[in-house]
């Protein structure tokens, strides 16, 4: 179950064990300072403790305002460094935080007059800011460390998961698209002459079914591939909707040579003419859209349909569920839809742009090995079940 979150992304209990750090910090530091004082003290230790609490309290109050800025640049705006990185960043933000809290805890203390030490008793608030410092930055960077490590876990296991699924999938559905393409030729070749329209659909249906037979092999297609595959099936879309169908293609020469996961795009167009055009009386377009931009191929499908608002809410079929967890788990990327305008929707995303020579398995390395593990297990299970 998600926690729920504060701020910044932080828990209610995260938040919860920050201030328990520091109330710790408080109680640990006023119980020393009591110690320390009774040689010479002319109250009870207890007296003593409340006496030094205001002080204490401010103190780790200021320490706590000033760690919050650090905190945030170091595991919010600088996360995607490396922790050698962020820890070396120290040998700056250490000094910066000690002079700040120092001299504003003093300017404060002398104001309302809840003392503090003075002369070379200073340099001990150097020394134990310093070293509370480092604990707690110490303690919230192995949180981070543990916690990114369990998310990397989990990544990889639905990877794992998700590779079987594909593989099984892929196995169980070899037979059929072999079986109806070759069936599909064979009625291709009975139909007369005279109805040539409808052979040609019988074609591109068995070019849909040999192309979908040859993606299960394949991690990577060409641009072209993909978007040839994409004009046949809205080919067969057009036959069945007519002029309420209307199919545009912005793809420049630039990017058909890149390479892109097989069928990725396909669940996005029926999505499009299922669930925006088909329930429209006067139809609409539908529009992909394909280009390059600072080293990243930018992929947009787009319809003049229904919208958001329709009588179907996208987002929730298998199709865009199987495009969104092949985009998560393969680059890290999000499948965006959102409201077309001035009606409609439009689903994006994009991924890294791979030209002739991309990598065999286009997903991070951190995840490679254990899709190819995975690719390698089912293989064999692939060729006992053949054999």
């Amino acid at each position: 179950m998600p926690q729920q979150t504060a701020f910044w992304g932080i828990s209610y209990r995260q938040l919860a064990g920050v201030l328990g750090l520091y109330l710790l910090a408080v109680v640990m530091y006023d119980i020393a300072l009591s110690i320390s004082q009774q040689e010479w003290s002319e109250q009870p230790m207890l007296a003593d403790a409340f006496s030094y609490l205001p002080r204490i309290l401010l103190d780790y109050a200021l320490k706590l305002a000033f760690t919050a800025p650090i905190w945030y640049l170091l595991f919010v705006r600088l996360r995607e460094w490396s922790l050698l990185r962020r820890v070396a960043l120290h040998l700056v933000l250490l000094p910066v935080f000690i002079v700040f809290w120092q001299n504003v805890c003093y300017l404060i203390s002398d104001a309302f007059g809840t003392g503090r030490l003075k002369g070379n008793g200073e340099i001990w608030d150097t020394y134990i800011s310093s070293l509370f410092y480092l604990v707690q930055f110490g303690v919230f960077h192995t949180y981070a460390y543990y916690r990114d490590f369990q998310h990397q876990q989990m990544q990889e296991v639905e990877l794992r998961e998700l590779a079987v699924k594909s593989e099984l999938s892929a196995l169980k559905a070899q037979l059929n698209p072999h079986f109806l393409y070759n069936v599909f030729n064979t009625i291709s070749a009975t139909v007369p002459p005279a109805l040539e329209h409808t052979r040609e659909l019988l074609a591109d249906l068995a070019d849909l079914f040999r192309y979908q037979l040859q993606a299960s092999k394949t991690d990577l297609v060409t641009v072209r591939d993909e978007v040839g595959f994409l004009q046949k099936y809205l080919d067969l879309e057009t036959a069945r909707f007519g002029d309420r169908l209307r199919v545009r293609f912005d793809v420049p020469d630039a990017v058909m040579t890149a390479k892109i996961p097989p069928m990725l795009l396909q669940p996005l167009v029926e999505n499009a003419v299922r669930h925006g055009i088909a329930p429209q009386i006067e139809g609409g377009e539908v529009r992909v859209q394909i280009s390059e931009q600072g080293g990243q191929l930018q992929v947009s499908v787009s319809d003049t349909g229904a919208g958001l608002n329709g009588s179907q809410t996208p987002g929730f079929g298998v199709g865009l569920t199987n495009t969104r967890l092949r985009l998560e788990k393969m680059f890290g990327s999000e499948l965006v839809l959102e409201a077309n305008k001035p009606h409609g929707v439009v689903a994006k995303f994009e991924i890294p742009f791979y030209g002739a020579k991309a990598p065999e398995i286009a997903i991070p390395q951190r995840y490679a090995e254990v899709y190819r593990d995975s690719q390698r297990e089912n293989m064999r299970e692939q060729n006992d079940f053949s054999s």
